[in-house]
């Protein structure tokens, strides 16, 4: 019976990522990846290089997160999939990000469906992010990688995430298995790479007494990246140490901006 139920919620989730360019942009769960890339990124007070050609400016890089972020984010196992244009056979390559924004919003808009969408700031260069809004209020992000569009969903209900500070958590509620998931994510090499991953559900799922007297479930087992948690105040204590939940932004703040109004955006900033 179990096995039924989550290939309805596969075959489910594969008719939602054909919409808006999201064929292969669905995550599977937390992944390993062996191959580390240097993390190094340059930074420069262009005023006081300009006002005096000997400072040494030294860069400690992530100073502002914790170790554990810092150790992901070095291993930088990636999340997602590039975007690829409705028609075209292969990943589509862009000479713009607005170029491939605008490309991913017009499939969205010839889907059928309803969406949003906002620009923000995630990691602090001049390239915002983009935060839509997919199918049945469910969203997704894209990132541009400098040729391509990098997108992350799965069956999010929302995105949330610290401006300028390469941080963002993603919440995801599967409701027939009564499990909630958080991603902590980040952009590194212009790729979304997964900072952590945690999930809580009732111990056993298909016990009458996981579940109060409203239908909901009673969460009893938590898990940060594989590690085993004793109470929901251990689980979002082990958060913290990958985000600030408490000073994070909604990513569709006030619901997000319509097709017109975020092409005119876009268009604005060429």
């Amino acid at each position: 019976m179990k096995k039924k139920v989550l290939s309805m919620i596969l075959i489910g989730a594969t008719a939602l990522f054909t919409a808006c360019g999201l064929e292969q942009a669905k995550d599977n769960g937390p992944k390993i990846l062996d191959e580390k890339v240097d993390t190094t990124e340059n930074v420069q007070d262009d005023e006081a290089v300009e006002n005096n050609d000997d400072a040494t400016i030294e860069v400690v890089e992530n100073a502002s997160h914790s170790d554990e972020y810092n150790e992901a984010f070095e291993i930088g196992d990636r999340i997602g999939a590039s975007y690829k244009k409705q028609g075209d056979a292969e990943v589509t390559e862009f000479e713009s990000w607005q170029e491939g924004y605008k490309a991913l919003i017009e499939d969205c808009n010839n889907d059928g469906y309803e969406h949003s969408y906002a620009l923000i700031y995630v990691d602090g260069d001049e390239i915002p992010e983009l935060v839509y809004k997919t199918y049945d209020d469910q969203v997704a992000i894209a990132t541009f990688t400098g040729s391509t569009v990098n997108l992350f969903s799965s069956q999010l209900q929302d995105i949330q995430y610290i401006k300028g500070t390469n941080n963002v958590i993603a919440h995801e509620n599967i409701v027939a298995d009564s499990v909630l998931n958080d991603y902590v994510v980040a952009i590194k090499d212009g790729f979304w790479v997964q900072i952590a991953y945690g999930t809580s559900r009732p111990m056993d799922i298909w016990a009458e007494d996981s579940f109060d007297e409203n239908g909901n479930p009673i969460i009893s087992y938590w898990e940060i990246n594989g590690e085993e948690l004793s109470s929901q105040d251990e689980y979002d204590e082990k958060l913290l140490k990958y985000i600030d939940t408490n000073s994070v932004t909604p990513g569709l703040e006030n619901g997000g901006e319509s097709y017109e109004a975020i092409l005119a955006k876009i268009d604005s900033m060429k």
